[in-house]
């Protein structure tokens, strides 16, 4: 791994103190340069291990939003309610290379996936992973990887990565989609094949893994489990999703590559592999015996894709995640709701529960939201936090919110309803955070309660709906105390004249916090303060945040006395053009319903 030189940061709340000091920062960055080779987008992450010594990322070949995942419909089963010809261009593209967005999203990646298909496209890394440069054995280049966790078992006194891949393409076919793997980083590398026991043919089943975690349940068992999801049958019935999802067939027109309706092809259910040193395959077992709507196996006579996961799990055994229930008899017609999947004494699961809080505040939930999911769980206090998602615009937008649930209390809040995070200056100026339809993401939270996310950024209030995508910046939220901060604001330096100096550093989003408060985040750093301003020549960077151990984040300088932005507070987004932003950001997420044929 290739580090650039490391720079010590300086925080102090406010510049007008009586006397000038040098001051260190809350956090202390680190540019990183995973080695991605053969990508294009990315790297973003996907885990840190608590000692901060591993991390897992990826990277993308086609512009892909980053939430997208083939295996989760609730992450792309929302119709585009940009602007048409906002959805026309990130959708399809532009047909002029020089154009920033020729081949952009998903018509490039679709378009890839059906060229291998049909043998005219040589195969190459689509989405690629990496922890530290480690290589995962048995997915070469003719295949997609993705590692979604690092973890250092002390069950197993060792480090593994969990994920999940494709088969490689042999003449244009493979023998399956996806299936999870686990490996120990520590010793051979060798790859265990997490299976979908419940479902195998001649298209091989498919299976995801998210996260990995040592279990002590209450009869004092103890297991190290990889929880994710696994296929139990084919969606609708037969393979028809499967064909169109996959473009299998003779849907090789661009018009008709439009069928992430229909993806992932299977119906999947929320499993759990139990590691095993001695195997190369794995077989699981369901966490959920259920969908939402109370079937256990496949209603024959709807047509909706059935699909549930579990994204995390905790140290006694509760498992968090998403499960589905039928709104509408059709293709598109499933929603999916937050989950809790409780073990009894011995270990065993049964129906999940729905997580009905995440919906709080919201009538009509089922024409009102399209999906709500639980993201990660906290060990001792069994918080879980999750993100709820706007079928219905809420002031020109449709927003996706985070909540934050104690199981124990049986309560919800959602820290950033409409709200926004306040930059230092707002803070320090009483602005008010009110702001109707604003959008925040959590992706991680660690034990101690700091979550990580992206939200609107400071000074977008544009609409969503029938307009074009807000930008997006990294927050810390601490669920114990309710402040909050834009990551970005807690990175300047104060030297000892009193000259607060700001990195030139935009944080877009933070994915990944581990126990110590160690961040994972990523987003772009300008080479002058014109180029900061005006949006031009940034680079991309992914970065490692460690917090100063004896600050708070209040203590920090404010960034908005830095020469770099007291000259200008709307810069931020407001001057770039559609263009530029397109370019700068991942694409949000863009899906237009399409008939079947």
């Amino acid at each position: 791994m290739k580090y650039t030189k490391s720079i010590s940061l300086a925080a102090l709340l406010s510049a007008s103190s009586a006397y000038a000091t040098t001051l260190t920062s809350y956090y202390e960055y680190e540019i990183i340069e995973p080695d991605t080779t053969g990508s294009n987008y990315g790297p973003y992450a996907t885990g840190l291990t608590e000692e901060g010594s591993t991390f897992s990322v990826f990277a993308l070949k086609s512009d892909l939003d980053q939430d997208i995942d083939i295996g989760l419909p609730f992450t792309f089963n929302q119709a585009c309610f940009y602007a048409d010809d906002v959805c026309e261009e990130i959708y399809y593209g532009s047909e002029n290379s020089t154009d920033l967005s020729y081949e952009n999203g998903y018509q490039a990646w679709r378009t890839a996936m059906a060229e291998m298909d049909q043998g005219v496209l040589d195969p190459e890394s689509y989405t690629m992973g990496a922890t530290n440069n480690v290589k995962i054995e048995g997915f070469d280049d003719d295949t997609e990887v993705k590692i979604t966790d690092v973890v250092d078992s002390s069950f197993l006194g060792s480090s593994f990565a969990v994920g999940y891949g494709s088969a490689p393409y042999t003449d244009g076919e493979r023998d399956y989609v996806r299936r999870a793997f686990i490996i120990d980083t520590s010793t051979t590398y060798a790859t265990i094949s997490l299976i979908p026991t419940a479902f195998d043919d001649d298209d091989g089943g498919f299976s995801s893994a998210y996260r990995m975690r040592d279990v002590t349940y209450e009869n004092g068992d103890t297991k190290t489990l990889i929880v994710g999801n696994a296929s139990k049958s084919f969606a609708g019935g037969d393979t028809d999703y499967f064909d169109l999802c996959y473009n299998e067939g003779d849907e090789t027109d661009v018009d008709d590559l439009n069928y992430l309706v229909y993806c992932p092809g299977f119906d999947t259910q929320a499993w759990a592999w139990e590691y095993d040193d001695s195997a190369t395959e794995i077989e699981g077992f369901e966490l959920a015996s259920e969908w939402l709507d109370d079937n256990e196996d496949r209603d024959s006579s709807s047509d909706v894709t059935y699909s549930a996961a579990a994204f995390d799990i905790n140290d006694s055994g509760i498992a968090v995640g998403v499960s589905s229930y039928e709104h509408s008899d059709s293709a598109q017609g499933a929603r999916q709701r937050a989950i809790i999947m409780t073990p009894d004494d011995d270990g065993a699961y049964s129906e999940p529960t729905e997580l009905t809080k995440a919906t709080s505040g919201v009538s009509d939930q089922d024409d009102t939201l399209y999906n709500t999911w639980a993201q990660t769980i906290t060990d001792e206090d069994d918080i879980v936090m999750g993100n709820r998602q706007y079928a219905v615009s809420k002031n020109v937008s449709r927003p996706i919110e985070m909540f934050i649930y104690d199981i124990d209390d049986d309560s919800v809040t959602f820290p950033f309803l409409n709200k926004i995070v306040l930059t230092t200056k707002q803070r320090l100026a009483g602005t008010s955070a009110s702001s109707t339809g604003a959008n925040s993401r959590g992706y991680d939270m660690n034990n101690e309660g700091l979550v990580v996310g992206k939200a609107d950024a400071y000074d977008e209030t544009d609409p969503t709906v029938g307009g074009s995508a807000r930008t997006q910046s990294a927050f810390l939220y601490d669920n114990s105390t309710g402040d909050s901060w834009y990551i970005e604001d807690l990175l300047c330096t104060q030297d000892e004249d009193g000259v607060v100096s700001h990195p030139l550093i935009r944080l877009q989003s933070a994915t990944a916090i581990n126990d110590d408060g160690v961040v994972l985040a990523e987003g772009y750093q300008y080479s002058s303060i014109s180029n900061y301003t005006n949006l031009v020549d940034a680079t991309a960077i992914f970065v490692m945040l460690t917090p100063d151990a004896d600050s708070e984040p209040d203590e920090s300088p404010n960034c908005w006395d830095s020469e770099a932005l007291s000259s200008d507070d709307d810069t931020y987004s407001g001057g770039a053009s559609y263009w530029l932003w397109l370019f700068a950001l991942p694409l949000m997420l863009i899906r237009r319903f399409k008939s079947n044929k």
